[in-house]
């Protein structure tokens, strides 16, 4: 009698599942994030401060502040208040006798309705190498007509700060301290504000923190240079 031969099941053939297919009785495995809450916190932080520095660096551009040379640009004319010519260009050496009175201040390219505040500073004060009391105000006046300033006549406007002349100190045996007088007239946005002008002392006028607080909107300049 014939027997008929098993055939051998190897543990890898009769059982064994498809690759393609799941384990219907095992939970699917998440996938976990390559970045944990604090990470995302530290980037979102970082994006939001890198924001407002981009924010802060265009409103410096657009910001035009003091300098203490003769910036390009519009330039001022400046005559003495009969009328003959003493300050010439920009950046030029007068005699301080020159400028004992209040200059006349003329500029043409204003808006004859606008107003504009016009200030005069020393940025070398006591001594140039050593401006411990930059800068030194020496004149302000806000509210000043544009038709005004096209005539060259009187400035009229509201003074803040009453003129005074330059008052260069003598310098130390074998050194000199030539002294640089700045002027900078501000086309208004609004109301002035005058809040950091200290009427009892002139020295350490924070000039560009005025300029910002009054719309960075410096149109014109000038600067002379003299000494004691």
């Amino acid at each position: 009698m014939a027997v008929e031969g098993r055939k051998s099941i190897r543990p890898e053939q009769g059982n064994k599942k498809s690759s393609g297919q799941k384990d219907p009785k095992k939970p699917a495995t998440k996938t976990k994030s390559s970045l944990t809450n604090q990470d995302k916190t530290v980037m979102s932080t970082s994006v939001f401060i890198v924001c407002i520095f981009l924010m802060f660096w265009e409103g410096l551009k657009a910001c035009q502040l003091p300098q203490d040379n003769c910036p390009p640009g519009a330039t001022l004319t400046l005559t003495s208040p009969g009328g003959g010519a003493v300050y010439s260009k920009c950046g030029d050496t007068i005699n301080k006798s020159a400028a004992k009175e209040a200059p006349q201040v003329k500029f043409q390219n204003v808006q004859p309705d606008s107003l504009y505040t016009l200030v005069m500073a020393d940025p070398d004060a006591p001594f140039k190498d050593n401006p411990t009391q930059k800068y030194w105000l020496h004149w302000m006046v806000t509210n000043i007509k544009g038709s005004n300033l096209m005539d060259g006549n009187a400035l009229g406007g509201d003074v803040v700060m009453a003129y005074i002349p330059p008052t260069p100190p003598k310098p130390e045996p074998g050194t000199t301290n030539p002294h640089r007088y700045m002027f900078y007239l501000l086309e208004q946005t609004d109301e002035p504000d005058t809040s950091l002008v200290n009427p009892e002392w002139r020295g350490k006028f924070r000039l560009d923190d005025f300029v910002i607080n009054n719309g960075c909107q410096i149109v014109a300049s000038f600067q002379y240079t003299t000494s004691f």
